[in-house]
């Protein structure tokens, strides 16, 4: 006979219940477009006991970040702690996730981000850990011969960082695509700290990706 879950357990599991809910309805059709009523819609919960969990939208919206954000992370930490894997395998894991991410997004969803302060400090926080942590990145790919070794990765990283920043505070994404800015900043940024071996591969992987999707698309 299976166990009834405590109070406190059900409490929890409905809390990720809520927040997988709230994410997905945030992704696809934007922050500004969801209340707090259809969330407790879909979940057949009464209202009172949505707020009781998460006091407004804002505060909800926060914990969906955070939750996408931790399961890339664990992702992308499970995949680099893999031998068989290298520096440039890396660079497309997290090129692919991205895309896949992207895909179905709703076209206001970043816009509307941006109407929450308290979200885009967190991500701006996120960002600056994550740079970071780079470094180790960054030396790992010079250890293996991908990356060339005469670069200042410390002063790399801000640059970069600074122009996603940019980015984001200009709200590029309304014009250009998060595809089209991924493919024409992120991956040419990447590919000028390259050696020619690094390069190469780098090529070749992207050109076997671009294929994968191109027969994607005609199946």
């Amino acid at each position: 006979m299976q166990k009834a879950a405590s109070p406190t357990e059900y409490r929890q599991q409905l809390r990720a219940r809520i927040i997988k809910t709230a994410e997905q309805e945030f992704r696809v059709r934007g922050a500004n477009a969801v209340k707090m009523d259809d969330i407790a819609n879909i979940l057949s919960i009464s209202k009172r006991t949505l707020y009781e969990i998460f006091t407004n939208k804002e505060e909800l919206l926060l914990e969906s970040v955070k939750e996408e954000s931790r399961a890339f992370d664990e992702h992308m930490r499970v995949f680099y702690e893999d031998e068989h894997h290298n520096v440039m395998d890396l660079i497309l894991e997290f090129y692919k996730y991205q895309m896949h991410r992207l895909s179905g997004l709703a076209p206001t969803y970043f816009a509307d981000i941006h109407k929450f302060p308290p979200v885009i400090a967190w991500i701006r926080q996120k960002n600056a850990e994550n740079r970071a942590r780079s470094l180790e990145f960054f030396q790992k790919g010079v250890e293996q011969g991908y990356f060339r070794s005469d670069v200042d990765y410390e002063l790399i990283s801000k640059v970069g960082g600074a122009s996603m920043d940019y980015v984001m505070a200009h709200q590029l994404y309304k014009r250009y695509s998060l595809f089209h800015l991924h493919r024409n900043v992120t991956m040419l940024y990447i590919r000028g700290l390259c050696t020619i071996k690094g390069i190469e591969v780098l090529d070749r992987k992207l050109a076997e990706l671009i294929n994968e999707d191109v027969n994607k698309d005609v199946q």
